[in-house]
């Protein structure tokens, strides 16, 4: 009689046993669609059967089973970082070279086309006051077109600096998120399949919007190092970063009034921005610090928008000045066509302009050996001369701007392209192995319904000889 009451307590174990199988099913196929799960699986283990010592066989529950893989949950972080940089350069420099017109129809290369014409037609009548006024006109809209472009340059950079901030923000809150997972954690010893699927989202969102390393410890909670192993998150504690805006003065500024760039502070306010290589943090501040500084220019640089527009206001300037208005005996030196602040390197193009008082009369078309259009046909040669600045002509030179800006985005966006790709990949294997299918869920409910009838059935006849037993005991 004992074997039998044994057995019914072995095929009610198993019931209970098949029917938390069943429950890890419908978990899974709940979460299928959750960001981060990974499927589970109850751990079933046979249970001893030796008649003699009256071990009763059967089966039980030994806990929960995770098909995560840590290699390529890594692996999917990896390629995320990579795909979030190169898509906030594309983004990015996707704006800078939109200021460019390639086509030299409009903006700056169209104006200056004009004044080279118009230096043209004053060089073939040089004392004609109508050509020396379109000079003039011609040279204030080209003036006015560097100035649009160097503020619509700034306004970017401005831009920018506000991204940075924003996403430095958004990981702090992420920050935060596993922060909270981790005081769970030390809170309870038991792994929560939610938890760990909210941990896995939050590690990939982190991934998209910078660069680092998660390294789990014993203790069940989860360690964050944001680029080169400043700590974000240890324990139950948070690290926040910031972003600040400033000029660089390390070294010295060679140009301490340039546009401020863009640092991140780690919590003690050191700067790590040379520690960020990845995410969207690290596209900006590339795109920030680099790509748009070589234009506009940075604490060391004047950048090659100040460079041509300082380099062509005084080729201009030095051949008027260094002539005269007529060839008539004691007639007034040339005067400067344009102005600019020459305070700082890189406010050149953003105060380039002409002279308000200067009136076609005061242009010097002699030069200074006396021939009566020697400077204009000077100024009209700038079209097709070389080694003006940066070894080349004007033209060439900021056509070798726009050039670089469009190649900048090109570049980021074939990049972006490529790495979805990769990242696809990565996610389509980690889900192979860590995803969940509905179509192996539903093999699996039917071979556990089928272990629960029949263990049912077991049940159901084990009872019954029970009874039977029972009923052969007289009665007193």
């Amino acid at each position: 009689m004992s074997n039998l009451l044994a057995a019914l307590g072995s095929s009610g174990n198993a019931l209970d046993v098949l029917q938390q199988a069943l429950g890890v099913i419908q978990n899974n196929v709940s979460n299928s669609s959750t960001p981060g799960y990974a499927s589970q699986q109850l751990n079933i283990t046979t249970q001893p059967f030796d008649v003699a010592t009256g071990a009763a066989g059967g089966i039980a529950a030994q806990g929960l089973i995770s098909s995560r893989s840590s290699y390529l949950d890594s692996e999917v972080q990896r390629q995320l970082q990579t795909l979030g940089l190169y898509t906030a350069q594309a983004q990015s420099t996707s704006t800078i070279q939109s200021f460019f017109d390639v086509s030299g129809t409009s903006g700056v290369s169209a104006a200056l086309s004009s004044l080279y014409s118009a230096f043209s037609a004053w060089s073939a009548a040089p004392t004609d006051p109508t050509a020396g006024q379109t000079v003039i006109s011609a040279a204030s809209t080209l003036a006015s077109s560097v100035q649009e472009l160097s503020q619509s340059l700034n306004s970017t950079a401005s831009q920018l600096n506000r991204q940075v901030a924003s996403t430095a923000s958004q990981i702090n809150t992420i920050a935060g998120q596993i922060q909270q997972y981790n005081q769970a954690r030390l809170q309870s010893t038991q792994p929560d399949p939610g938890a760990d699927a909210s941990l896995e989202n939050d590690l990939e969102n982190l991934s998209q919007l910078t660069n680092f390393t998660a390294l789990s410890q014993p203790d069940g909670t989860v360690t964050v190092l944001i680029g080169g192993g400043t700590p974000l998150v240890v324990g139950n504690q948070q690290y926040s970063i910031s972003e600040s805006d400033s000029v660089n003065n390390t070294p010295a500024a060679a140009n301490p009034q340039s546009p401020p760039t863009a640092h991140i502070l780690d919590s003690q306010g050191n700067d790590i921005t040379a520690d960020i290589t990845g995410g969207q943090l690290g596209g900006l501040l590339d795109s920030r610090n680099r790509v748009l500084s070589s234009i506009i220019g940075d604490s060391q640089q004047p950048g090659t928008l100040n460079q041509f527009a300082k380099s062509f206001a005084d080729t201009v300037n030095n051949i008027l000045e260094s002539g005269t208005v007529s060839t008539a005996s004691g007639a007034a030196q040339g005067t400067a066509l344009f102005s600019y602040n020459n305070s700082d390197a890189t406010l050149a193009a953003g105060s380039l302009a002409v002279n308000p008082a200067i009136t076609a009369s005061q242009l010097a078309p002699v030069d200074a050996s006396g021939n009566a259009n020697g400077n204009a046909n000077q100024l009209a040669s700038l079209a097709s001369s070389n080694s003006q600045v940066g070894g080349t002509s004007f033209v060439a030179f900021y056509g070798g701007i726009a050039a670089a800006a469009g190649q900048e985005n090109s570049t980021a966006q074939s990049n972006q392209t490529l790495q979805q790709q990769v990242t696809t990949q990565a996610q389509s294997q980690r889900d192979q192995i860590s995803g969940v299918s509905l179509d192996g869920q539903a093999a699996e409910v039917l071979q556990f319904q089928r272990a629960y009838q029949a263990v049912a059935r077991v049940l159901t006849i084990v009872n019954g000889l029970a009874d039977s037993i029972i009923d052969l005991v007289p009665q007193v």
